[in-house]
């Protein structure tokens, strides 16, 4: 075959072809009528086919780009990939994927929580016992929570007021993803770098109450920390799970390879520290508004213990429809090494 004879049998494919991608227009293969879309189908291979002799016959430039313009924009028609939607994507992940997610990796949850609260008790009864060991724990924090001075509740709450309280909130949200990024991000160390997070916030909470309880502002101190605390803290304890499953898969990676299991471990860990992001942004409204209201302390704390409450609902009793039979269990991650709860 000769390329004059080429190009005069095969032009009136290219044409036609030419004539159905024109027709879709920005709408896609939608518009064609059966008959069309399986004429496109079956042009689309031959003239891909005809871009490839189109060089073997050493066409003019021109021809060569004109078939292969019409092969990719007719393959783009039929194999264009559908538009991930964010919006059903997020409201899934939050609703069903994410929920699920926590639950299986909740013992490192848990051990994070075990880490936290066991040094928190350890600081506060040391403060306690020893009132002036304070200062081992949050000396540059006394100016603001110095109770030989007298402060009071409502002292406590002017703190607050003093500033505006939008950049506030986005001020202290900012200030809390910060910690908990951290508490993750040390999981490259093997986990160490997440403990030593742990164990720096859990002692200087401790140590801030039992510093009020000893000085008769208990109350104070519980109803200016509890609305956006539980949650705060919430947040602060999955990520230190985090952390600590991206440490266990570098550090013990069974039967993977050290990159394999650190893989997987890394990208369970960033799943379960995204959905900590709203905790974070209810907690920094909360604490940029609420506690520095002038509503009861009993309010107040009625706000954290109600958040509380639903976020622990949330996390444990979401997503815990089962799959259908033979259809495999849905989720975000699959593979890795990781401590597993069983079940939903």
């Amino acid at each position: 075959m000769t390329p004059a004879w080429f190009i005069q049998t095969r032009k009136p494919a290219w044409e036609r072809l030419e004539q159905l991608i024109a027709r879709t227009g920005s709408r896609g293969v939608r518009v064609l009528a059966e008959k069309e879309l399986h004429e496109l189908t079956r042009l689309y291979p031959a003239v891909a086919i005809d871009a490839a002799r189109a060089r073997m016959y050493k066409l003019d430039r021109t021809t060569q780009e004109r078939i292969n313009r019409i092969a990719i924009a007719a393959h783009g028609l039929l194999y264009k990939r559908r538009r991930t939607k964010v919006l059903p994507t997020l409201m899934r992940f939050f609703s069903t994927d994410y929920p699920r997610h926590f639950r299986r990796l909740w013992p490192y949850v848990v051990f994070s929580v075990a880490m936290f609260f066991v040094s928190g008790l350890g600081a506060y009864v040391t403060v306690q016992l020893r009132p002036s060991l304070i200062h081992v724990f949050i000396a540059e924090q006394l100016d603001m929570v110095d109770g030989e001075k007298g402060m009071s509740a409502e002292d406590m709450s002017e703190r607050y007021r003093r500033m505006p309280h939008a950049p506030m909130a986005a001020g202290l949200m900012v200030n809390n993803i910060s910690v908990a990024f951290n508490a993750f991000a040390f999981g490259i160390t093997g986990g160490i770098g997440t403990c030593y997070v742990l164990l720096v916030n859990g002692t200087m909470l401790g140590a801030f109450i039992a510093h009020f309880t000893n000085h008769n502002q208990a109350y104070a101190c519980w109803a200016n920390l509890t609305p956006h605390g539980v949650l705060e803290i919430m947040a602060i304890l999955i990520a230190g799970g985090a952390g600590l499953r991206m440490g266990l898969s570098l550090a013990i990676p069974g039967a993977l390879t050290r990159k394999a299991s650190l893989r997987a471990g890394a990208k369970d860990a960033v799943f379960l520290v995204l959905g900590t992001i709203p905790m974070f942004v209810i907690a920094g409204i909360i604490e940029g508004f609420v506690t520095p209201s002038y509503i009861s302390g009993d309010a107040k704390i009625a706000v954290g213990l109600i958040t509380g409450t639903a976020a622990l609902a949330y996390l444990l009793l979401l997503g815990r429809a089962r799959p259908a039979a033979g259809s495999g269990r849905p989720g975000i991650i699959a593979g890795g090494p990781t401590l597993s709860a069983g079940n939903d």
